[in-house]
């Protein structure tokens, strides 16, 4: 689990830093204000150490990493350097996960390689990382799998669909997994299956190929399989970009209340959001079960981007989303008043 997180001189970040993290953390922003960055900077970190602890290879964590770092961040120029803030001099992140500290850097002219790092690099016990990017990929399993090794499709689809294809195994859920399951399993009729590796929709004796499913219960169907085939499990980093996309607003309280159970069973969630829906319902959850779910709110000022951080139990901080529920409301009554 994540306990700290800093970003210098990072694509839009002089400087970033995170340092508390709870089971959910929430980011909010405009767009262009680095909210994928930095998803996608916590997914690099854990994936790296993933892949690292898995591997049979002789690959050193700073080899893996920078693959990952390359293969997920698609840079301008196919070199890590691009990264680099312009106007900044070396690119550094830090990090705290699974009870240890890492850290990198490199420069602008950095094409490949990374050489200066953790040195030491301990290996979690049973990592695991899942990342859930905006768009769905069931539909295009085959396709996107065929532009491995090329820029388009970033590495999180291609390992998304590498855990999709996970046989599933038979096991008996409980507690919060089993709540998170019947939650999902209340948004939408049947089962995704994989036949001839192709996923399909199974209702009764009817099947139904992915281009006839709704899109959100594509999006719903994709953590389903994930859980039930133990992708994600007590200790997983799971990390979503617009979960609410395609999602009715009932489908969205429903996801958001699972994402809270899978919390509570162990895994540590994070996730971006421009839905006024998603704050609130986790808000209402933070203080109803008295438990922290942190927020971080970016703004883009003259001097760059900036983060304020907040707990949900306290109340929704003000944020660009509730302004303009607000001003939706404030325009709607002048109308009424008229």
């Amino acid at each position: 689990m994540f306990k700290h997180l800093l970003l210098e001189n990072f694509g839009t970040f002089s400087r970033f830093e995170w340092s508390e993290h709870a089971s959910v953390n929430i980011i909010i922003g405009e767009n262009d204000t680095g909210k994928t960055y930095v998803l996608k900077a916590l997914y690099c970190i854990a994936k790296s150490l993933e892949d690292y602890t898995n591997s049979a290879q002789a690959k050193s964590w700073k080899e893996i990493l920078a693959d990952k770092i390359y293969w997920v961040y698609q840079p301008n120029q196919q070199k890590l350097g691009a990264l680099v803030k312009r106007g900044g001099d070396r690119l550094h992140l830090a990090a705290t996960i699974w009870e240890n500290s890492y850290q990198f850097e490199f420069g602008k002219d950095t094409k490949n390689t990374i050489t200066k790092g953790t040195e030491e690099v301990f290996k979690p016990l049973e990592p695991k990382v899942v990342y859930v990017p905006t768009k769905e990929v069931l539909t295009a399993l085959g396709s996107i799998s065929a532009t491995e090794g090329q820029f388009g499709f970033d590495e999180t689809y291609h390992d998304l669909i590498r855990a999709l294809r996970i046989p599933i195994q038979q096991k008996k859920f409980n507690g919060d997994f089993q709540k998170a399951l019947k939650a999902l399993a209340a948004l939408f009729d049947g089962d995704i299956i994989m036949r001839n590796d192709e996923f399909i929709l199974k209702r009764g004796r009817e099947t139904y190929s992915m281009p006839q499913v709704a899109e959100g219960i594509k999006k719903i169907s994709t953590i389903t399989t994930l859980i039930r085939n133990q992708s994600i499990q007590p200790g997983t980093v799971l990390i979503l970009d617009e979960p609410e996309t395609s999602l009715h607003p009932n489908a969205i309280i429903a996801f958001c209340e699972m994402l809270f159970y899978l919390s509570q069973a162990g895994v540590q969630v994070y996730l971006a959001t421009h839905s006024y829906f998603v704050i609130k319902q986790f808000e209402i959850l933070a203080r109803k079960h008295k438990t922290n779910i942190q927020i971080c709110s970016l703004d883009k000022t003259a001097e760059g981007v900036t983060a304020k951080f907040s707990d949900l139990q306290e109340g929704l901080p003000d944020n660009p989303i509730v302004d303009a529920s607000i001003g939706l409301y404030e325009q709607d009554v002048e109308l009424g008043l008229s």
